[in-house]
């Protein structure tokens, strides 16, 4: 009987090690200044936003089939005023994307929990209603503070959500094995 060696991560321990603090930090500055990093958050969606229709118009002008290229050059459109109207208008765009995140967070909360009492009969099943209750709750807190809670809300999750990533980068990188030499 052989020992199994875990698999490699295919990351350097530095670089891993680095990119958990950096993540660190970028969370605890989004926590600090939250309205700074939700006016950022809202800009870099804008500028995916209007990068991603600028190639799926160029993609679309370049179709075969004429009826791809309408539907494709209209979706395409759509998404370049998107990101364009979230750059010239990031503290809107913020508001905007703040309330459809209380909603997607009341609608998974209430998904979560549902499909959480369909695995009754499993171990951890629990683990899955807590993590329905907090989504919704969260959600129905966000919904009815808004939109006095924008500046704060994509910022503050940004960074909760930075500062987690980093420590799980940490983690990934103090327990990876040390480059052979």
């Amino acid at each position: 009987m052989s020992i199994v060696n875990p698999p490699h991560h295919g990351h350097s321990k530095s670089w891993l090690i680095f990119s958990g603090i950096l993540s660190l930090v970028l969370g605890f500055l989004a926590i600090s200044f939250p309205y700074f990093f939700s006016l950022v958050v809202t800009q870099v969606i804008g500028i995916f936003c209007l990068l991603s229709g600028c190639v799926s118009l160029g993609l679309a002008i370049s179709g075969k089939k004429p009826d791809h290229r309408v539907l494709n050059s209209i979706a395409a459109l759509i998404r370049i005023a998107a990101g364009a109207a979230l750059l010239i208008c990031a503290t809107s765009g913020a508001q905007v994307i703040t309330l459809i995140f209380a909603v997607f967070l009341i609608l998974e909360g209430i998904v979560t929990i549902s499909g959480a009492f369909r695995l009754r009969g499993h171990g951890g099943w629990g683990f899955f209603v807590f993590s329905g209750v907090i989504a919704l709750i969260l959600g129905v807190m966000i919904y009815f503070q808004w939109p006095a809670n924008t500046g704060w809300v994509i910022g503050t999750f940004y960074g909760i959500n930075s500062i987690f990533y980093g420590v799980s980068l940490l983690g990934l990188g103090f327990s990876s094995p040390k480059a052979a030499a």
